[in-house]
């Protein structure tokens, strides 16, 4: 029971500490703040533990792929983005930054396993997460940026009116750099002292991850619970809502892409687009917009639709079979 909780049936367990990071009963919780990015980095490590750099280097020969990766790599960090904050904008102009936010995550790194799952392009996906997550450092304090001056400027309160200084913006590159790349190198150095204990453990690694998630949730929901301790369950619809819509957006582009690309590398690009990695969206949320649930919330509450797009698209794989197009 618990390998499948922990395994296929993870979204039992991920909804349940969803819910009781919400409203668990109990006093004051701010401590939890403190742990969340250890618990991402739990995550990334689990996870990067099963990531061989030797397929990393045989893609690096391949042209085609590092072409397909640079402009899907500006539809996850770019582009989507943009056009989930000017719709949410339209809507609920409140939540858009927070929508944005969430929006401009790098690729989440069980992306790779998820296409695996529904007969994808594994290489595309890896390469998905590398270069979303190399270039997310720089992209998301500068798009954060840009979000803000624009919510100020149509004179919502609550944002700052101008732009961070750079050193401002530089603190927020090195914090997003290091919860992605400490967890990742910690974990290949283990890979090549211990290889024959990886091995043994692998079937556990993505376990432990998933886990690392469970936790996370949890404490980021305990941790921030006083910027909505006083909301109804209701009121948590909206924006709700509104992260089923943004992935909406991402799973409209991804059956769009169909026309155009292999239903392989389109799977790749859907499970980067659709399960991305809302754990640092939680992480810098927490730490650079503490208190304000218009931010931390959607990140918190997209692992609702994210989960469900996923299975969802696997679902029409299987049932319709996509034939090979030439790129």
């Amino acid at each position: 029971m618990i390998a499948a909780l922990l395994g296929r049936h993870f979204w039992i367990p991920a909804y349940l500490a969803l819910a009781l990071g919400l409203w668990l009963p109990g006093g004051e919780f701010a401590w939890a703040k403190a742990v969340v990015p250890f618990s991402l980095g739990g995550i990334l490590f689990f996870t990067c533990l099963r990531i061989p750099l030797a397929e990393v280097a045989g893609g690096l020969k391949d042209g085609p792929l590092l072409i397909r990766t640079g402009w899907m790599a500006g539809l996850k960090l770019i582009a989507i983005p943009a056009f989930t904050w000017g719709v949410t904008w339209f809507i609920a102009p409140a939540w858009a930054p927070g929508i944005a936010l969430v929006s401009m995550m790098p690729a989440g790194l069980s992306s790779v396993a998820l296409t695996d799952l529904h007969r994808g392009d594994r290489v595309q996906a890896l390469f998905l997460i590398l270069a979303t997550s190399l270039l997310a450092p720089l992209t998301i304090p500068l798009a954060m940026s840009a979000v803000l001056i624009g919510q100020a400027s149509h004179g919502q309160t609550g944002f700052a009116p101008v732009m961070p200084t750079p050193a401002q913006m530089a603190g927020q590159t090195v914090y997003i750099l290091m919860l992605l790349a400490i967890p990742f190198c910690s974990a290949q150095c283990l890979r090549q002292i211990a290889p024959k204990l990886i091995a043994r453990g692998m079937s556990w690694w993505g376990r432990l991850s998933i886990l690392s998630l469970i936790v996370m949730v949890l404490l980021c929901g305990l941790g921030n619970r006083a910027a909505w301790n006083d909301w109804s369950p209701v009121r948590m619809l909206i924006p709700l809502a509104l992260t089923c819509l943004a992935t909406g957006i991402s799973l409209g582009l991804a059956l769009g892409l169909r026309r155009w690309l292999p239903g392989s590398t389109v799977t790749a690009f859907a499970c980067a687009a659709l399960y991305m990695n809302n754990g640092l969206a939680i992480a810098y949320a927490t730490k650079f917009h503490p208190s304000q649930a218009e931010i931390i919330l959607p990140c918190v509450l997209m692992q609702v639709p994210m989960v469900a797009a996923v299975v969802l698209w696997g679902r029409w794989t299987k049932a319709e079979p996509m034939a090979p197009v030439s790129a």
